[in-house]
């Protein structure tokens, strides 16, 4: 099953040099430009998140713009919350980048100067806005011209002419010439712009063209939340039989408050974790969705028959969504939890090359290192597609499911492993990304399977 593997190589933030090269008062001045402006004006969270993030740039304490402190004091959280457990900031970052890019587009575009806030951390950058470079004139002299139409009708060398002013009809010709030169290479420029975005995106857009078929429909299966609260109880993870038939829930549960000691509390409440949530909305925003069938089940409800006729898209590890085991033996990276450790965990049951048998999510130094794995496979019937999404915590599912979202990423990865323009090989790829300081830069490929149809 094993044919391939690689490795990634992280990539580093941009800086906030440019930051410092405008004054404070512009800073500002711009700053609350953006806070009064219509685009933030109904946003109050976007707007405090955007104004603590300048403020403390501004005041030369970039150094506390981070993960933990955004949540603290924009957020609410506790000063003891875990930003990989949580993903509130991550979000709103994606929403404030986005909405700042809305700003400066439509409501300001001749603004002068401009913030933006790079993926991989929170600092924000002041920056003077690049502004159209001046287009390039063409002076053509008589002798050029001459040498244009000479060259152009009959290929050969030109000879200086003294005559004081070409006739008409030349310059009528050397105008048409020049007119359709540009004409071609606007063409040619057009086409190239096409083909390269075509290309660049060929990767992803395949991905989800054979997931959102028009002629299957879609089901997306997010984690159960409520079955992850019982097994961090029972410090044991539950079966997919014992799931499904719900005899786990016959284990006596001492350390369960009074509130949840009944087992129908766990089979009557749904929950799913804000990434998983994330992740379904943003799945049915992609274009190729727009045309299928596709609905969202929760895992607790759910019948192996209703996978058998559609395709289906799963979120989460093993313990989150025991629905994963009916492809484990398909696949080499199991992602799981050890509930003893309080640790999550990825097997590698075939490993290959410079690969180890298990990657767990540890801290080193202040830095967090966590997991996810990304694997397009056969559906359980043969016949139908499946999509897997899993993480050793909420960062490693986030790191899953912005891969395929990352257009340049995927791209060199499904170039990697031979896509092309109507090919995708099915595959199962191990992505780690690593908090430091509460900031997390994007996942890395760690290594990956091919898998055999």
């Amino acid at each position: 099953m094993v044919i391939e593997n690689n490795s990634g190589i992280p990539q580093s933030p941009p800086t906030a040099e440019a930051s410092t090269r405008i004054g404070r008062e512009q800073r500002v001045a711009l700053l609350q430009q953006i806070l009064s402006s219509r685009t933030f004006a109904k946003s109050t969270r976007l707007s405090q998140f955007l104004e603590f993030v300048c403020l403390r740039d501004i005041e030369g304490r970039s150094q506390e713009i981070n993960e933990q402190q955004i949540g603290i004091h924009v957020f609410g959280r506790s000063p003891s919350y875990n930003p990989a457990d949580d993903s509130v900031v991550r979000t709103q970052a994606r929403l404030l980048r986005h909405r700042l890019e809305e700003y400066f587009e439509h409501e300001c575009p001749a603004s002068p100067l401009i913030i933006t806030m790079p993926k991989g951390g929170y600092v924000p950058l002041f920056e003077v806005r690049e502004t159209a470079k001046s287009k390039p004139t063409i002076s053509i002299s008589r002798e050029s011209s001459a040498l244009a139409v000479e060259t152009a009708s009959r290929g050969v060398a030109y000879v200086e002419e003294k005559a004081d002013r070409p006739p008409r009809s030349r310059l009528f010709l050397l105008s048409t010439a020049v007119v359709l030169l540009l004409m071609l290479v606007a063409g040619l420029f057009v086409a190239y712009r096409s083909f390269k975005v075509a290309h660049e995106t060929q990767g992803a857009n395949l991905l989800w063209k054979k997931i959102f078929a028009k002629d299957r429909p879609v089901m997306i299966v997010p984690s159960d939340d409520a079955l992850v609260l019982f097994e961090e109880f029972t410090k044991s993870s539950v079966p997919l039989d014992d799931y499904l038939s719900g005899s786990y829930l016959q284990k006596d549960l001492p350390s369960v408050p009074s509130t949840l000691s009944s087992s129908s509390w766990f089979t009557s409440h749904q929950y799913t974790s804000s990434a998983d949530l994330n992740l379904a909305m943003r799945l049915g925003r992609i274009p190729a969705a727009r045309d299928a069938e596709v609905e969202t089940r929760n895992a607790h409800v759910l019948r192996i028959d209703d996978m058998k006729s559609r395709n289906v898209i799963l979120i989460g590890g093993l313990a989150a969504n025991p629905w994963v085991s009916l492809f484990s033996d398909r696949l080499s990276f199991e992602v799981n939890y050890d509930w003893h450790a309080s640790q999550g965990f990825v097997r590698n049951k075939h490993p290959v090359g410079g690969e180890t048998a298990e990657y767990r999510e540890t801290t080193v130094d202040g830095s967090r290192h966590s997991y996810g794995v990304l694997a397009y496979l056969p559906g359980i019937s043969g016949d139908g597609e499946a999509l897997l999404f899993e993480g050793t915590g909420m960062a490693g599912t986030e790191a899953a499911a912005d891969f395929p979202f990352n257009t340049a990423a995927f791209q060199a990865f499904a170039h990697r492993i031979g896509a092309n323009s109507d090919k995708l090989p099915y595959f199962e790829v191990l992505l780690e990304t690593t908090s430091v300081g509460g900031n997390g830069p994007e996942a890395r490929v760690v290594t990956y399977h091919l898998i055999q149809p």
